[in-house]
């Protein structure tokens, strides 16, 4: 069996049982173009396995994820007969610490949303009255970083002060609504849009260049980081702040913000999973990183749960 048709095979059989299998499948291809294509899978052997695991840097959580994925085909291939061995390392090396999302405060997303407007000595493609809208609406509605570019003029209700987010990372759909900062931010940019005369049509993109082209994401990553440089937000650690790191600083203070009103935080957790758009209250979770805010906040929580009680002893 030719290790194309084998994962075309496997690939097929996950997604036919229901499983969406998008980045394993990309993996597996990307090792029978590492390893071609035409080479019977029963003749890899270990050496060039553990070359595409190890890959050119240190080994990282994708060490694993690979791992994983190729686990798996071979697994279906012994099953099927195709070969009656794994090439694939028996041991794993010790995964790495997990990536912590960059949280930023409310002071440091005002000195991204002050530095719109001088981040950049000329205007290039991306605007600033733009840049700082999909700012806005990241943090604000806690999007992910591709979702405001693939926003259409139709998905985007300004009277019925509604945004609608259309086939995202799990092929769904969702549509949130829009407080009165966001609406009004949306209104500007809006207004912005006419006055440059650009189509307001369903399909047409809303977010766009000057010129109504739509807004691409590697330009829109590379003015996120020019502006984080430009009003001074790093960090000491290998990964600096991002811009996806809007969408966990969302739920962090949204979370925070439950605790401070003295919410019901566990069972609004659903909502935020969600408005969020993820499947499993585990992938929300995994956000909910413990600044030392919300720590504190936590912590008041449980002092006057535990006096609670202890007056009901008493």
């Amino acid at each position: 069996m030719k290790l194309c048709d084998a994962i075309s095979r496997y690939v097929s059989y996950k997604q036919a049982i229901g499983m969406v299998f998008v980045t394993e499948a990309t993996i597996l291809r990307a090792f029978m173009e590492k390893v071609g294509a035409n080479i019977p899978i029963a003749k890899i052997d270990s050496e060039v396995a553990l070359q595409y695991l190890n890959g050119r840097g240190p080994v990282t959580l994708f060490w694993h994820r690979k791992h994983d994925a190729l686990t798996g085909l071979w697994k279906f291939a012994i099953h099927h007969g195709w070969t009656d061995r794994s090439p694939l390392p028996a041991r794993r090396p010790k995964e790495p610490a997990p990536f912590i999302p960059y949280i930023y405060s409310r002071e440091e997303l005002r000195r991204l949303l002050d530095g719109t407007s001088t981040y950049q000595h000329e205007c290039r493609k991306l605007e600033p009255v733009t840049l700082r809208a999909i700012l806005l609406l990241m943090y604000g509605a806690g999007l992910r970083s591709g979702e405001p570019l693939r926003l259409t003029c139709a998905d985007v209700e300004l009277t019925e002060a509604i945004i609608t987010i259309r086939f995202t990372k799990f092929y769904k759909s969702r549509r949130i609504a829009l407080n009165g900062q966001l609406l009004q931010a949306l209104a500007e940019y809006d207004n912005n849009r006419r006055q440059a005369g650009l189509s307001r049509n369903g399909p047409e993109p809303f977010f766009t260049y000057k010129n109504g082209g739509s807004v691409q994401r590697f330009v829109l990553e590379d003015a996120f980081l020019r502006l984080r440089k430009h009003v001074g937000i790093t960090r000491n650690a290998r990964y600096q702040p991002r811009l996806h790191d809007l969408r966990p600083t969302f739920a962090v203070h949204r979370l925070t913000a439950w605790y401070q009103v003295g919410a019901d935080v566990q069972h609004l957790l659903p909502a935020l999973c969600t408005h969020l758009g993820h499947i499993r209250l585990s992938s929300t979770q995994r956000y909910l990183t413990m600044t030392p805010e919300l720590l504190a906040e936590a912590a008041l929580r449980f002092a006057n749960y535990a006096e609670e009680v202890s007056r009901g002893q008493a």
